[in-house]
């Protein structure tokens, strides 16, 4: 049977703590259900992301059967894990994902590589091709409607030193989705 996996940098406790006064802060302004023009009904409230599902996805692979698992856990058995700090600086809405995401104006090169590499092995043994190139960002609500008039403003940007690598599985239960680490890489 496959699993749905994915490379991600996991968050540690302080961090989560920055990204739930975010998403704290945020929730006033997305609770409330907006009509977009020419509809009949409003949308309703976005769904906060839980704390424990917070991440900064690298690479997704996809569906992924047991025996490429093993394959894909032999290829990068010495994962090298570059140490970088990366600043997330901005509020994204993506209306065709319905997201709303923390996101940066500079990714460091290593963490392009390292995201990169990874995507580049999925797509040659058979796993998910990325379309589009590494964007980091942290996804903080998701189904968001149309927004209220005005910017989305980041009351302080958010410093995650980067150090770990996971490489997570997404659990579908009954309440909604879990992430769940597979292995994790220093």
């Amino acid at each position: 049977m496959a699993a749905r996996l994915f490379f991600a940098v996991p968050l540690d406790r302080i961090n989560q703590l920055a990204l739930i006064r975010q998403q704290a802060r945020l929730s006033g302004v997305l609770s409330r259900p907006e009509m977009a023009e020419g509809e009949k009904k409003p949308h309703r409230p976005a769904r906060l992301v839980p704390v424990a599902n917070l991440h900064l996805t690298l690479a997704f692979l996809g569906n992924v059967t047991q025996s490429q698992r093993q394959a894909l856990l032999a290829r990068w058995q010495t994962l090298a894990v570059p140490r970088v700090t990366l600043t997330l600086d901005g509020l994204a809405h993506w209306p065709r994902a319905r997201v709303i995401c923390l996101t940066t104006q500079y990714t460091p090169p290593p963490l392009s590589q390292l995201a990169n590499a990874l995507r580049r092995d999925a797509a040659c043994h058979g796993l998910h091709a990325s379309q589009r190139g590494f964007r980091p960002h942290i996804t903080l609500f998701r189904d968001v409607g149309p927004l209220p008039a005005g910017p989305l403003t980041l009351t302080q940007p958010i410093t995650l030193t980067i150090n770990k690598v996971a490489l997570m599985e997404s659990v579908f239960e009954p309440g909604g989705v879990r992430y769940q680490s597979i292995k994790t890489w220093e």
